[in-house]
């Protein structure tokens, strides 16, 4: 269960906030607070906040108007703010020692169905002061926030794979790093339609949210983006060039009624590198259509000889969109979106189904969110999770053992609880149950997280 924190009377923040004492860390203080997206003149306490961030990442920090633009941002996504100070420091004045900051965004759970997920991010620790409890502190105290204001799951990305499993977090969707190429003649396996038009970045602010929107909803495991891709993808970072651009091209594709379908922006790596190439920033399709005519623009650039992206599906789809498969080198494949059942029946009952079902699953939990036996029920399309007695004359036996960890892995369907029993994650009780799961949880899209925060 979380540590107790108990409301300090130590001087506020100017803000009204009040700090909380966590008797597990003598000598801190945790204050909450919410962005306002004001500039770094009238909110210190964000401005020394980010600062923080940013050095606890190593990234450069951004000043003035720079700064201004990302606590702005910030305040759209109306996130939320936990820093651990010393005891009776004033954040307007002083750095946390402890970062975390949250915000619901709606997370794809099936075509067309979706959940307000409790999204983390900004989590860092000082150098100076780790392996002290500080991540366990905030952690545990917001995930007991975000379940008694009945968000069903938390996600996350993780920087490191092996931080977040002791939380309850489990992979469930992945990502991989590729290289085309486009030397020579490409040809796709199928003909692309409609018409593909360069336009400056900045025309993608009127409809690249409604397309991202669109295929959103075509994409499970996704999640609502974060306000910076407002800026990011019309190359209008102030920490850039002033915000006047710095050379990222875009491209729209239209159907053949003229109506855009997608959209993909890019970057040429420069005359320097032995291979001429670019590096896709965002790529965002709402039909297959534009999906094969995205690709094709982009194998088919004069002077261009591969194609890099960071962010690709680890599904196979681009291989079987060229008719040379072997154009495509995976050289990196990763985890993405991390995510943590908070609340059982109702993150099941918010997914879609293919097929009906029964498993009774024994989940342990550390932090009790999701602890208990349920008997997971799935009947045309609607599922229903209840707990069920464990012992005496009515006792029910389980199918399967499992830890959070793997219950948040499997919840999308992008991770076989057949492999994981494989792996000796799961434990069966019943013959058969750990795949009779993964076919019920089975997505009818591949999963895939198409955005970072």
């Amino acid at each position: 269960m979380t540590q107790p924190i108990e409301t300090g009377t130590g001087r506020g923040t100017g803000t009204g906030t009040q700090p909380e004492r966590s008797r597990s860390l003598p000598g801190l203080e945790m204050h909450r607070f919410a962005a306002t997206g004001l500039p770094a003149g009238q909110d210190p306490r964000m401005a020394r906040m980010l600062t923080a961030v940013e050095r606890n990442f190593y990234e450069e920090v951004p000043t003035g108007a720079a700064l201004d633009q990302v606590l702005e941002l910030h305040g759209r996504d109306e996130r939320t703010y936990v820093g651990l100070y010393d005891a009776g420091a004033d954040p307007a004045e002083s750095d946390p020692v402890g970062s975390f900051s949250s915000f619901v965004k709606p997370l794809q759970t099936g075509v067309g169905r979706q959940l307000d997920a409790f999204l983390i991010s900004e989590v860092t620790v000082r150098s100076t002061h780790r392996r002290r409890g500080i991540l366990r502190t905030m952690m545990e105290s917001e995930l007991s926030r975000a379940a008694a204001g009945g968000l069903p799951v938390a996600a996350l990305t993780a920087s490191e794979a092996t931080i977040y499993r002791r939380f309850g977090f489990g992979a469930a969707t992945h990502q991989r790093s590729v290289e085309v190429d486009t030397a020579g003649e490409v040809t796709l396996a199928s003909t692309s339609t409609g018409s593909m038009n360069m336009v400056d970045p900045r025309d993608l602010a009127e409809i690249g949210p409604s397309l991202y929107a669109r295929a959103l909803a075509q994409t499970p495991g996704s999640v609502g983006r974060v306000a910076a891709y407002a800026v990011s993808e019309t190359d209008s970072w102030r920490s850039k060039n002033d915000g006047r651009g710095t050379g990222l091209l875009a491209a729209v594709h239209h159907d053949e009624a003229g109506t855009p379908r997608g959209y993909v922006t890019y970057r040429f790596n420069g005359w320097d590198q032995k291979v001429p190439s670019v590096k896709v920033g965002v790529l965002v399709a709402t039909t297959a259509a534009s999906h094969r005519a995205l690709w094709d623009h982009l194998v088919n650039l004069d002077l261009i000889r591969r194609v890099d992206w960071g962010l690709a599906p680890d599904d196979r789809l681009l291989e079987n969109l060229l008719s040379d498969s072997r154009r495509v080198k995976t050289t990196r494949t990763e985890d993405h979106l991390w995510l943590r059942v908070l609340d059982v029946p109702a993150a099941f009952a918010a997914r879609s189904y293919q097929r009906d079902g029964e498993v009774v699953l024994a989940v342990t939990d550390p932090l009790g969110h999701a602890a208990g036996m349920w008997r997971l029920v799935v009947r045309d399309g609607t599922a229903c999770a209840v707990l069920v007695e464990q012992g005496g004359s009515r006792a029910t036996e389980p199918d399967l053992s499992l830890d959070v960890a793997e219950l948040s892995g499997v919840y999308l369907g992008g991770v076989s609880a057949e492999l994981l029993r494989q792996a000796g994650r799961v434990t069966e009780h019943r013959a058969g149950a750990a795949a009779e799961l993964t076919a019920l949880l089975a997505s009818d899209r591949p999963v895939f997280c198409m955005t970072g925060f």
